[in-house]
């Protein structure tokens, strides 16, 4: 099975929120199909059976954690949500350790099912790993291909001969570049076979009876905490619970202005069927994927900004530089304040969000780089 095909089936739903999709087929010209139909209907629904159990850890820095395995896949594979402490993004540390320490030879997540060839079972990190191998692959031989060129030109060749080797070595680049495509799988597998290097603290990673220990948890942001619990309720906590932990009871405006606003922007984005991921790896505050990490790479970075609010130049094209060298589209998301501070301070606290979040609207500005040596035309 084709490693799109995978994906497609694993990340089928894009909230953990799922339609009801287990119906029975309904036969038109059968008048119990109908009312079999009906019966599973209004027996099903698409509530969660078990709602995420989240902890808090820390003083000063509220972290919000989900540490069961099976909570963790879900939510991941559900809507993209959290961020795996020990991982890139996925929470993929115990596969990888227990392949380390050969546990495990062929890894298979908890929740995937089936066998899956070793292409689609390479976390994240292994595909970092293989493309950037194979970058450098192809480095060397574009090098190497230069120097016959340069050696050419040495003896003093014919302008003719350096055309006829310089589309010998456009052909024979774009040959190496198919090759590696193709042996994509082979790479893998050369990775998932790695040298067993067991270090003193190893034997701290194991149980009683050697299995390795799940270290690792998924840490939520705040607004995937919020987004989670008021506008999907999958989280075993209330909202205001949540914000009871994130603030205290005698919260001021300025102190919940910030999270307001990136919440604000957050919910805008999910509601429009975007996958929003954190935006800190290029300077902004989220990035924007129409599916999700597996899929593509982002299209969009957002960085949110009060409307009245002019920053220097200076910041603006710094942050667009950064957005600009990840090909990515980079977007000014203003949020403005449609009521007073005192009513929404007071909406906070009487855990009316519903009004408060409605009391906010958010107007975008696309900024492009200008750059004078490509932008002629």
């Amino acid at each position: 099975m084709s490693k799109g095909r995978v994906n497609q089936r694993r990340y089928k739903y894009p909230l953990p929120i799922h339609p009801i999709d287990d119906l029975p087929d309904l036969i038109l010209h059968n008048p119990i199909s109908w009312v079999y139909w009906a019966y599973r209907y209004y027996k099903s629904t698409n509530a969660l059976n078990e709602k995420v159990h989240v902890d808090f850890i820390g003083d000063n820095t509220i972290h919000i954690i989900v540490q069961d395995d099976k909570q963790m896949l879900y939510l991941w594979d559900n809507g993209f949500f959290g961020t795996g402490q020990f991982s890139r993004s996925e929470p993929t540390w115990r596969d990888r350790t227990e392949v380390r320490l050969g546990l495990n030879d062929s890894p298979q997540q908890v929740g995937r099912g089936g066998k899956i060839n070793t292409e689609t079972q390479l976390t994240l990190e292994r595909v970092t790993q293989q493309r950037r191998a194979q970058r450098l692959e192809f480095k060397k031989e574009r090098a190497r291909l230069e120097r016959d060129l340069l050696e050419l030109r040495k003896k003093g060749a014919h302008i003719s001969e350096e055309n006829i080797l310089l589309e010998k070595q456009r052909e024979s680049l774009r040959e190496f570049k198919l090759k590696q495509m193709e042996d994509i799988s082979v790479v893998g597998q050369q990775q998932n076979a790695p040298e067993i290097d067991l270090r003193n603290e190893d034997n701290d990673l194991l149980n009683e009876n050697g299995d390795l220990l799940q270290l690792e948890s998924l840490e939520l942001m705040p607004v995937e905490a919020m987004f989670l619990t008021f506008a999907l309720s999958v989280l075993e906590i209330s909202s205001a619970s949540l914000t009871r932990k994130l603030f205290p009871s005698d919260a001021k405006y300025k102190d919940i202005h910030s999270f307001v606003r990136s919440y604000v922007i957050y919910h805008h984005y999910r509601s429009h069927g975007w996958c929003v991921r954190s935006g800190i790896k290029f300077g902004c505050d989220y990035l924007l994927y129409k599916r999700g990490p597996p899929f593509q790479h982002a299209e969009f970075c957002i960085m949110g900004l009060d409307y009245d609010i002019c920053k220097d130049y200076t910041w603006y094209s710094s942050i667009a530089r950064v957005a600009g060298a990840a090909k990515k589209t980079f977007v000014l998301c203003y949020v403005e304040r449609l009521i007073s501070e005192e009513e929404a301070i007071s909406l906070w606290k009487s855990n009316n969000f519903t009004k408060l979040f409605n009391g906010y609207q958010i107007g975008e500005v696309l900024y492009r780089r200008w750059v004078p040596g490509r932008n002629r035309d």
